[in-house]
């Protein structure tokens, strides 16, 4: 799972975790492990045009969020329109590319969504603090989405979407990448997924049952889309395997997301 999204998906548990129990994470930020690349971690709104500082940080947004009687957060995801010449997988590790990822903050009869933008500001920080995130409330009191895909049927998909390229990277001998959705394979049938997982306080682990975590951090494992040395970056001789490469490819990207969405989401504040 890329950095930005990881930390959309723990700012939508820790602030659920927020609302539902009344108790502030005190360590939760700067500490946790998706703002280790983050000098600033601000929220906004825009006033006439100009953006202002609302919560100078998450654990101050988390508070904003009680008082203002927010019901719950959610994780909002849209595909991105299509590209003449590229599919959504295919762009996923490039500037601006993917779908959109917001913040989705439930209110009775309405949402704000809260949109991410990471810039470089610190390049040269010793600790490589070098990012500063804004999220800013570009769509207020819109209609609510609350996405919910199930998540047992999400999981038989991302199975079959795994089992299936597994089998294609090994007719291809690609032993690496074969390994990498054998293992976010196995996350999906653990009884503690999260075990070795990168991001180890990535979410409120005890919010979430078993099923929503197998789903979470199997889908987390096998995000294997990027740029150069990724595994977008590949190419087949004939245009069979081309063609299946492609379609392997676009079906577990969806899955992925999808599964992300339907494990995160599923903790009913």
């Amino acid at each position: 799972m890329i950095g930005t999204l990881a930390q959309l998906v723990s700012l939508t548990s820790y602030g659920n975790q927020c609302i539902s129990s009344g108790e502030f994470p005190l360590y939760y930020y700067p500490q946790n492990s998706t703002f280790q690349f983050c000098n600033t971690v601000d929220f906004r709104q825009l006033n006439n045009g100009q953006e202002s500082v609302l919560c100078p940080n998450p654990n101050s947004f988390f508070g904003y969020l009680k008082l203002s009687a927010c019901k719950k957060v959610r994780l909002y995801y849209q595909p991105a329109s299509p590209r003449e010449g590229a599919m959504e997988h295919q762009l996923a590790g490039m500037v601006g590319g993917g779908g959109t990822w917001m913040l989705e903050t439930i209110y009775t009869g309405y949402s704000n969504y809260w949109s991410n933008r990471w810039q470089v500001t610190k390049k040269e920080d010793p600790d490589n603090k070098i990012w500063s995130v804004n999220y800013l409330l570009t769509h207020p009191n819109k209609p609510t989405n609350n996405l919910q895909p199930n998540v047992i049927i999400t999981m038989a998909d991302l199975g079959a979407a795994l089992q299936a390229i597994t089998v294609f990277a090994k007719q291809q001998n690609l032993s690496n990448w074969a390994e990498i959705f054998d293992r976010a394979l196995a996350r999906l049938n653990s009884n503690s997924p999260e075990t070795d997982y990168y991001h180890q306080d990535l979410i409120v682990t005890v919010n979430y049952p078993l099923p929503a975590r197998q789903l979470l951090f199997a889908a987390g494992s096998a995000w294997v889309f990027g740029g150069m040395g990724s595994w977008n970056d590949l190419g087949f001789n004939t245009p069979e395997e081309q063609k299946a490469y492609i379609h392997l490819s676009a079906s577990l990207y969806d899955t992925i997301n999808r599964s992300i969405v339907a494990a995160i989401n599923s903790f009913p504040v």
